[in-house]
C-alpha cells in the first residue's frame, strides 16, 4: 500500500496538467481538442488554439475562427436548423460579408438575437 502511494507522489509532476505552448489551454484542453501541446497555434492560422476553443472555433481547421470584429461565435452553431422565413421562424444559415470584408454565418449567433437590416441602393 505505501509502494502505491509513493509511486503516484513520483509521477504526480510527470502528467500535470500545464500549457507548456503558453496558448491557454492545459494539456488535458489540448488532448481534448486534439491540437499539439507544443504548438500554441496548431492550425497556423494566426489564432491560438486557446482563443479558438474560447471562441467556439476549430484550432484544427485553419478556415474556422473567431470573428476579427470579437463577436461571440455561440457553441450551438451546428445544432441549428431553419425552419422558414416569417416572423419568429429561424432562418436558414447563410453568408454575409461584415463591414471589414469578412465573411459572417448566421447561425454562428445561435444563442443571440440578430437583427437585420437590409438595404438596397441604387
Amino acid at each position: 500500500m505505501i509502494l502505491s502511494i509513493l509511486t503516484l507522489g513520483c509521477f504526480a509532476d510527470v502528467f500535470a496538467d500545464v500549457d507548456e505552448d503558453g496558448d491557454g489551454l492545459l494539456l488535458s484542453g489540448e488532448i481534448a481538442a486534439g491540437t499539439d501541446p507544443l504548438d500554441p497555434d496548431s492550425d497556423d492560422d494566426e489564432w491560438t488554439d486557446g482563443e479558438e476553443v474560447d471562441g467556439n472555433t476549430d484550432p484544427l481547421d485553419p478556415v474556422d475562427n473567431p470573428y476579427d470584429l470579437g463577436w461571440r461565435i455561440d457553441a450551438c452553431r451546428w445544432d441549428v436548423e431553419g425552419e422558414g422565413v416569417a416572423e419568429g421562424d429561424v432562418l436558414n444559415d447563410y453568408s454575409m460579408v461584415s463591414q471589414t470584408g469578412e465573411t459572417v454565418r448566421l447561425h454562428d449567433f445561435c444563442d443571440q438575437v440578430v437583427l437585420i437590416e437590409l438595404g438596397f441602393y441604387g
